[in-house]
């Protein structure tokens, strides 16, 4: 008795070329998408990505998930589990509670943008004004000065969480 047949091996051959094959089509070829990374997008882009309230970046960015989201058990399985949320001045805050299957791919937020809005800009005190009768005060007054207006701005929500950081870099280089 035969235990190994030619058709038998004729399916065996088949059946291992289709399980090799169907483990080599999901994976990358463009060399842009690196294994256990995702990428997080947004409409409009710029906007500020945090996970579980840390900063990300600004969109669009690439993240290794298992960097920033908190893992263990639910039930019986263990996987990622964390919330995702997207800022950007002018624009309603998307958020997201994200786990294993949110994180295995791709993520993209389409904010729900004020078509008015307006980014506050810094306005110079005009040459004459009242500011220029008021006695000066020391560079590290002027310093402290900015950096409360900042604050405030930022609090107010008329700068970005993004626009607050390079305001701020600013002020610090200038010590």
């Amino acid at each position: 008795m035969k235990l190994i047949h030619p058709t038998n091996i004729k399916w065996l051959a088949l059946l291992s070329a289709a399980a090799v094959l169907s483990g080599c089509a999901g994976m990358e070829t463009t060399g842009e998408h690196h294994a256990g990374h995702i990428k997080i997008t947004s409409e409009p882009a710029g906007a500020v990505a945090y996970a579980d309230g840390g900063e990300l970046g600004v969109t669009p960015l690439e993240i290794a998930p298992a960097n920033y989201f908190r893992s263990g058990f639910v039930g019986l399985s263990y996987r990622y589990i964390g919330k995702l949320t997207i800022k950007k001045a002018g624009c309603e805050t998307w958020s997201a509670d994200v786990d294993d299957a949110v994180l295995a791919r791709d993520v993209h937020a389409r904010l729900k943008c004020d078509p008015d809005f307006k980014p506050a800009s810094v306005v110079a005190p005009v040459a004459g004004s009242a500011s220029d009768s008021m006695p000066k005060p020391s560079s590290g007054d002027q310093l402290i000065e900015r950096m409360e207006r900042i604050d405030l701005l930022h609090k107010k929500g008329l700068l970005s969480d993004e626009e607050y950081k390079q305001l701020r870099a600013r002020v610090i280089e200038g010590l």
